[in-house]
C-alpha cells in the first residue's frame, strides 16, 4: 500500500531517536521530580545548540508529567479561591525581555491563573508560591533560560535571579534551566546560584571527527545508527544505503550532526514527493530537498547530494557558548562628527557676524 506524502511527513516528523546524553538528561529530570518533597530540592541546568533536541526533551518530559485537570484548590490573596490544574511539573518560557514581573506572569499563566497579568512584584511572587504549594509542584522547567544573560555576558537583572533563588528556597521546588550554552555566564556571575545548581548537562551534536580532526569512529557508528533508525521507521522507502560511509557522511555534512537537520531534509523530501508522484526518497530528491530546505551558499556549504560534492568537514556550528558583544552606536554619528559639527557652527557664526 502506498503511503501519501502527508502521512509520510507526519510519520517522519514523529520519529524520536534516543541517545545517551538525552537519556541521561531525562533521567536526571525524573529523579528531581520523584524526589519531592525534599528538604533541599536539586536544580538542573541543561544546555545545547539549536536543533540538538532541547525542545524534544521538554516535550517528552511534559508527556510523562501532564497536568491533572482541576486537581488543585488555590487560595489567593483577599480570600479569593480558584480551581486550577495540578502541575507536578510546571513548564514555562523565559520572556524575551526578562523581568521579575514577566517571568512571574509566565509561570502564573502556565498554572492557568485567570489573574496572571495583575499585581506587582510582591503579589505576583506570593501568588506563584501559593500555586506551587497548592499544585504540589515538584519542579519548574524554564525554557529559553539563556535570555537571562545579555549579549555582553552580563546577567539581565540581579533582581530576577534573586527572585528565582527565592522561589527555590521558599518552596523547596526543583528548578530546571533549559537553554543555550551561554547560560553558563549566569553561574559565573552568581556563586550562590552556582552552588544551588548541579553541573551542566550538555546535549551535543553527533560527531564524525574528533576535536583534533581525526576520525571519531564511535561517533560515526552512532550517527550511522541514527540514520538506520530513520530508515527503519520511515513509512516510505529510502532508495540508498544509509549504512554506506559515503552516504552517511553526506547526511552528516548537511546536518552537521544535528538530528534536526536529518529530519528537515527528509521532511522536505516528502513535501517534494507529490510533484513527481514518487513513492520513495532517492538521491536526486534529496539533492532538491537540500537545496530548498537549507541556505547552503549563505553558510558556505556544498550540496552534499550533488555529484560534484567534494568530501570535507562541514563548517562548524555557531558556538552557543559564545558571547556576541553588540557594537554600541554613538549618537550623532562617528566619534569625530560632534567636533566637526561644532567647528561648522563656529564658522557659520563668524560668517553671520
Amino acid at each position: 500500500m502506498t503511503v501519501s506524502w502527508k502521512d509520510a511527513y507526519a510519520a517522519i516528523d514523529s520519529i524520536f531517536v534516543n541517545h545517551p546524553n538525552f537519556a541521561y538528561a531525562m533521567e536526571e529530570i525524573r529523579d528531581l521530580i520523584e524526589l519531592a518533597p525534599a528538604r533541599t530540592a536539586p536544580c538542573i541546568h541543561v544546555s545545547g545548540p539549536p536543533g540538538v533536541g532541547k525542545s524534544t526533551l521538554k516535550d517528552r518530559i511534559a508527556v510523562e508529567y501532564p497536568p491533572v485537570p482541576n486537581g488543585a484548590q488555590v487560595k489567593l490573596m483577599g480570600g479569593l479561591k480558584m480551581t486550577a490544574d495540578r502541575h507536578q511539573l510546571l513548564i514555562a518560557t523565559m520572556p524575551p525581555s526578562p523581568t521579575v514581573k514577566g517571568l512571574a506572569r509566565e509561570l502564573l499563566k502556565a498554572y492557568g491563573d485567570e489573574f496572571w497579568n495583575r499585581g506587582d512584584e510582591y503579589t505576583l511572587g506570593d501568588r506563584v508560591d501559593r500555586f506551587v504549594a497548592a499544585n504540589q509542584t515538584a519542579a519548574i522547567l524554564i525554557d529559553e533560560a539563556q535570555r537571562a544573560v545579555e549579549r555582553s555576558g552580563t546577567v539581565v537583572s540581579d533582581k530576577l535571579i534573586d527572585w528565582i533563588k527565592s522561589r527555590h528556597e521558599t518552596n523547596s521546588v526543583g528548578i530546571i534551566l533549559l537553554g543555550l550554552g551561554n547560560l553558563r555566564h549566569l553561574f559565573d556571575a552568581d556563586r550562590q546560584i552556582e552552588r544551588r545548581w548541579d553541573a551542566e548537562i550538555r546535549l551535543e551534536p553527533y560527531r564524525w571527527f574528533q576535536p583534533n580532526g581525526d576520525p571519531d569512529y564511535a561517533g560515526q557508528d552512532n550517527f550511522i545508527g541514527l540514520l538506520a533508525t530513520f530508515r527503519d521507521l520511515s513509512p516510505v522507502p529510502l532508495e540508498f544505503d544509509v549504512e554506506d560511509d559515503d552516504i552517511a557522511f553526506r547526511f552528516f555534512y548537511l546536518s552537521r550532526g544535528l538530528v534536526d537537520g536529518i529530519k528537515k531534509v527528509l521532511l522536505k523530501s516528502t513535501r517534494l514527493m507529490k510533484r513527481g508522484d514518487k513513492v520513495a526518497i532517492d538521491l536526486p530528491l534529496l539533492r532538491e530537498a537540500a537545496e530548498g530546505a537549507f541556505r547552503l551558499e549563505k553558510n558556505g556549504m556544498q550540496n552534499p547530494f550533488c555529484p560534484t560534492f567534494i568530501a570535507q568537514p562541514p563548517p562548524p556550528l555557531d558556538d552557543d557558548y559564545e558571547i556576541k558583544i553588540a557594537k554600541k552606536r554613538i549618537k550623532g554619528g562617528s566619534p569625530t562628527s560632534g567636533s566637526k559639527r561644532r567647528r561648522a557652527q563656529a564658522v557659520n557664526k563668524h560668517l553671520i557676524l
